[in-house]
């Protein structure tokens, strides 16, 4: 009689997970996401569509929105999200366009089974760093009560950024429960007056790590900020595949490179080269950045191939969790993987790539539902 496996603990935590983010969140989710939806169409995507002089008539826009929410069985939030009203846009090319509620309650909750330990920013560092991969480095990481440095020593949250004036410029980020940039702070210890026990109350777990500085092949493109790529991967049977790859260049005004503090994306092509426009959260395209005027089209990124190289070796770590979105930032020295994410942007995808849900969502299936091993 054979009998079955023995199952610990963190087995158990992960089935537990696996039944909460399958069963539990997509409903809570769904009950937060039609709310989210009408804000951002109030205050985004319809003032967009009214300033936009190439838009369709009332009655081509009435039979897309037909078609879409018939062809993804949801509210066609996306159609304004995307642009899908403007004449250049056919209605085949609308349903072309993955809603964020297929991905996020249909598809992601039966791809990415187990995301512990790439969701906790700290357990994907120290995975990354067995395996050897480049990466900032980690200064501290705690919770509400105390932080540990990277050499497992316990220090209060008061001392922790003294221990980190070597560094010079230093980021601290919630290690988990996080996304868009929330929370991420640009720190220089002993010049910057910053309240660490204050921000452990606010966001729970944390950590601290060494600021990089990048490549010049991004600077000259924008200066204010680290510019990082979000490389998309699909983990099949073992092997792992680069689907897509942008370049998040920060806004002016802002630290972080996200698009919610006015940055923008640009689709990056395998050899390095540019696509002619980048694209805001509003869709507004852009022939180079504000803080630039280095045109896009032009511009080629040197070591991209050792960019999506490294972010293959870093889907193989996490079997678990086959789509993946990194964050990679170039440097003078190379490429480092500053983390990753298991729910990553969908926005960022289709602003740069188009409507990709042709492609995508067979790649999704053939993915879905593997045992938690």
């Amino acid at each position: 009689m054979r009998h079955p496996p023995n199952r610990g603990f963190n087995h158990r935590q992960a089935v537990t997970e696996e039944w909460f983010r399958t069963q539990v969140l997509p409903r809570v989710s769904s009950a937060r996401f039609l709310p989210y939806q009408m804000r951002q169409m109030r205050n985004e995507h319809l003032s967009a569509m009214l300033r936009d002089e190439d838009r369709k008539s009332i009655a081509r826009i009435a039979g897309d929105l037909v078609k879409v929410s018939a062809r993804w069985r949801c509210l066609p939030f996306h159609y304004f999200r995307y642009g899908g009203y403007r004449r250049e846009v056919s209605t085949e090319r609308a349903c072309s366009y993955l809603p964020e509620s297929a991905l996020f309650h249909r598809l992601l909750p039966r791809v990415n089974r187990d995301a512990i330990d790439l969701d906790d920013k700290t357990s994907c560092k120290r995975i990354l760093a067995s395996a050897g991969i480049p990466q900032p480095a980690l200064i501290a990481s705690g919770d509400r009560r105390a932080g540990v440095t990277s050499d497992g020593e316990t220090v209060s949250l008061r001392n922790v950024l003294d221990r980190a004036s070597a560094f010079g410029r230093v980021v601290v980020k919630p290690s988990r429960y996080s996304s868009g940039g929330s929370g991420v702070v640009i720190v220089r210890p002993g010049e910057d007056a910053f309240d660490l026990p204050a921000y452990a109350q606010r966001w729970g777990t944390w950590l601290v790590e060494q600021h990089v500085p990048q490549h010049s092949d991004l600077d000259v493109l924008n200066p204010y900020a680290l510019n990082t790529f979000r490389v998309i991967t699909l983990l099949r049977d073992g092997t792992a595949e680069v689907l897509y790859v942008m370049l998040k260049l920060g806004g002016a005004e802002s630290t972080t490179d996200n698009s919610a503090a006015g940055g923008m994306q640009i689709r990056v092509h395998p050899d390095g080269r540019l696509d002619r426009h980048g694209y805001d959260r509003s869709l507004n395209a852009h022939t180079c950045h504000g803080g630039s005027s280095v045109p896009f089209a032009d511009h080629r990124i040197s070591r991209m191939t050792e960019v999506r190289e490294l972010a293959e070796r870093c889907a193989r770590l996490f079997p678990q969790v086959p789509f993946i979105g990194w964050d990679i930032a170039l440097t003078p020295g190379g490429p480092v993987v500053i983390e990753g994410n298991s729910s990553p942007s969908l926005a960022h995808i289709q602003r740069t790539h188009g409507g990709i849900a042709l492609e995508l969502v067979p790649a999704l299936r053939s993915v879905m539902d593997r045992p938690i091993i």
